[in-house]
């Protein structure tokens, strides 16, 4: 049988995806879940929603660029504070109704795949001289990183330039037009 030598590089990635795991633990899978909802929700709405606002600031704000960046930030924030508030409720009562232990387990194993999904999104923005040094390239981890990677990649890339990311359209259209 062969002997799997890990090194200080594996410990990290594990370590990255244990502590992912723990926190969500404590937090629960619902939180988790709906925390991860909101912050998309939080970014979608601010960027659809400061056209709307715009009309009400124009006498108190002249600069177009700050007016958007308050307008963006209020949104954001303020959708992501009422949002926790409606978080923390719902997951008092999955605890109260006796899910507690199946929402911890459920996050433990929604925090391991957030935890690999991060080590993955890490590995893809290193630069290719610090990927193939002694210290990733020598590691377990590296084969499987250097399989999965590209296939992420290859995902997060279709979606970007798919036809249907009118978030993402809506978004650039909006930064062009205040340039």
């Amino acid at each position: 049988m062969e002997s799997i030598v890990l090194s200080y590089f594996d410990y990290v990635v594990i370590g990255i995806i244990i502590l992912s795991g723990f926190l969500a633990f404590f937090r629960g899978f619902i939180q988790e879940c709906l925390s991860f909802v909101l912050w998309v929700i939080a970014f979608a709405a601010s960027m659809f929603l400061d056209v709307h606002l715009d009309p009400y600031l124009l006498d108190y704000i002249q600069s177009p660029e700050i007016r958007r960046a308050l307008i963006i930030i209020f949104i954001f924030v303020g959708i992501i504070f009422f949002g926790s508030f409606l978080i923390k409720l719902l997951r008092g009562l999955v605890h109260w109704s006796g899910l507690g232990g199946l929402d911890r387990l459920l996050g433990v194993l929604f925090g391991f795949l957030r935890g690999f999904l991060l080590i993955v999104v890490i590995y893809l923005v290193l630069p290719n001289n610090i990927k193939q040094s002694k210290f990733i390239a020598d590691s377990e981890s590296a084969y499987y990183l250097n399989k999965y990677a590209p296939m992420a990649e290859k995902f997060f890339k279709n979606m970007i330039s798919d036809g249907n990311s009118v978030m993402l359209k809506s978004s650039i259209s909006k930064i062009h037009e205040t340039l």
